[in-house]
């Protein structure tokens, strides 16, 4: 649940007690640190008995105090932008389950690959990957900071495929020359991931003002470059560390590429063919 979800459940509770209102009241006041109480500080705080509390969580969906603190450093540890908070209640999540590190890292990579194919827009996906294969123009592919690395991994795959396909260094901002030829007959891929970087969202921008359309792999709908993407996929990327998880990215990333071979004519298959030549004359592989 974010913020406005948890005080959205609240607000429908049908009618609260005094006592209830100086609970939901602390509550919303002091969201942000709300997961480093206990029932007893709550009780407290707000005024009120320790049971009255445990009732109020109970309207609220949980069957115990244990049950909702949980679910409120999960939902903290994904949403929160400072990054020693989420260090604190990762690290707090790591120690209290009874599995160990790998196991944890695993079940959530599973999670998160499971949860991304149910969400998954297929017709959104399916139109990504006939709008790549069929580019007029270039198709330019973005990622900034850890996100870099992953489009550089798109960049790598697709552009054996594609002829006329580039990738935009990190920076350019201080050096926009690649963008200086972008048409409405281009492409943008971008690789677009919470916390969401300055650069790209003038990149997307910049890009989205000379007509081209804008292809996004996000970690959310409401990304800040939502509203000019043509069209975007949602990944999780939630992970068990302070950082963000890659594997649902990847997996969308080579699916893409896949779907864009299958759209692709036969072309493609003599371009390989050269390709594989040029790393045969240049020794560029070990035997």
């Amino acid at each position: 649940m974010t913020d406005k979800q948890f005080i959205k459940r609240i607000q429908e509770l049908e009618k609260l007690t005094p006592k209830e209102k100086k609970i939901a009241d602390f509550f919303a006041r002091n969201y942000d640190d709300l997961v480093f109480e206990n029932l007893s500080s709550i009780s407290r705080k707000a005024g009120v008995s320790k049971p009255t509390v445990l009732r109020f969580i109970t309207k609220l969906g949980f069957e115990r105090y244990a049950q909702f603190n949980t679910a409120l450093r999960k939902e903290l540890a994904r949403t929160h932008d400072t990054l020693h908070i989420r260090y604190s209640l990762k690290k707090k999540l790591l120690q209290e389950s009874e599995e160990d590190i790998i196991a944890q890292n695993f079940t959530n990579t599973i999670k998160n690959l499971e949860s991304t194919y149910t969400r998954m827009d297929k017709d959104a996906f399916n139109k990504i990957a006939r709008t790549i294969a069929g580019a007029k123009g270039n198709l330019f592919v973005f990622g900034q900071r850890s996100s870099h690395a992953l489009a550089y991994m798109f960049y790598n795959m697709i552009r054996r495929v594609l002829p006329r396909t580039g990738m935009i260094p990190t920076g350019c901002a201080a050096e926009p020359d690649p963008l200086i030829d972008v048409t409405d007959q281009d492409l943008l891929f971008a690789v677009f991931r919470h916390p969401y970087g300055a650069e790209a969202l003038r990149l997307i921008s910049y890009v989205h003002n000379q007509g081209a359309p804008i292809l996004l792999l996000t970690d959310s709908e409401l990304n800040p470059a939502a509203g000019m993407a043509a069209h975007q996929l949602v990944v999780n990327t939630e992970g068990v560390s302070v950082f963000t998880s890659s594997t649902s990215i990847l997996a969308v990333l080579e699916s893409l590429n896949i779907a864009v071979l299958d759209c692709c004519d036969t072309e493609v298959s003599q371009r390989l063919e050269k390709a594989e030549a040029l790393y045969r004359a240049f020794g560029t592989f070990c035997s």
